[in-house]
């Protein structure tokens, strides 16, 4: 039980004031409510607790989904706004994803923040081969001396990367043995999701390029849910996360590898 629960009384959570405060701090934090689960844990009713998700949906907070309601999210900001704001983990997330990265591999960076990130902790390990549609993290890894393919195209302003046929094409003509796609959501129901139309398409090139998929994923976006569906949670098979173990448990389930950061 949440420690804000066990401190309420019946009557408190008789108030759907309290209850939908107290739900919507579990929204904010990215849970997502199962209202079976939440019935049990307050004490109420499964219809009453479906008009508190009702009264968030209504209020833009959640959207219900079957069986309960998850966060809303705002789509990503553009990135130079990110670059600007960097957030704390990500350079937790990218040393923990360090040691994936061998000698000899190719890999290719997406964009975004926390790959720039990695491309920064990056060594030049030998014949270390690095293909990116990111001019970002193609200009740090020229500066390592790192063997670097930059794949050209328009430039989506929200991960600052090449994206639309000319780049998955580009792509398609390329294979490594790694991929780092960015990330907007990760979802236990949904999977692997992305905001923008143009970057899910160059994300799905990248992915049928690589032998393997690493997943770089802040706790923020466990939970999430972006518009486009990239992979579902059977084919993820690696993720380096900052959330805990609790909250991953059901990616780990269903077959993939988590890395804690």
């Amino acid at each position: 039980m949440h420690g804000a629960w066990s401190i309420m009384t019946d009557l408190t959570l008789n108030n759907p004031s309290v209850r939908q405060t107290l739900l919507r701090s579990r929204l904010e934090s990215g849970e997502q409510l199962v209202a079976v689960d939440l019935a049990n844990e307050f004490g109420i009713s499964l219809d009453t607790i479906r008009r508190d998700l009702l009264a968030l949906e209504d209020g833009g907070l959640a959207r219900r989904v079957r069986g309960g309601a998850i966060p809303v999210r705002s789509a990503a900001t553009p990135y130079t706004e990110r670059r600007a704001e960097p957030a704390a983990n990500h350079d937790t997330l990218a040393k923990a994803s360090l040691p994936l990265i061998k000698s000899g591999m190719t890999i290719i960076l997406g964009g975004g923040t926390t790959l720039v990130r990695l491309a920064a902790y990056l060594e030049p390990l030998d014949d270390l081969f690095v293909i990116t549609p990111a001019p970002a993290i193609a200009s740090i890894t020229l500066e390592k001396s790192i063997q670097t393919y930059l794949v050209g195209g328009r430039l989506s302003p929200w991960g600052a990367c090449a994206v639309g046929c000319e780049a998955e094409a580009a792509l398609g003509n390329l294979a490594a043995d790694l991929a780092f796609p960015g990330i907007c959501g990760l979802d236990q129901a949904f999977g692997f999701s992305m905001d923008y139309t143009d970057e899910a398409g160059m994300t799905r090139a990248m992915i049928k390029a690589a032998n393997e998929v690493i997943l770089v994923c802040a706790k923020e976006k466990v939970g999430q849910r972006a518009r486009h569906r990239i992979l579902p949670v059977k084919d993820i098979t690696t993720i380096v996360t900052d959330a805990d173990a609790p909250t991953m448990q059901p990616f780990g389930d269903a077959g993939a590898e988590i890395i804690h950061a």
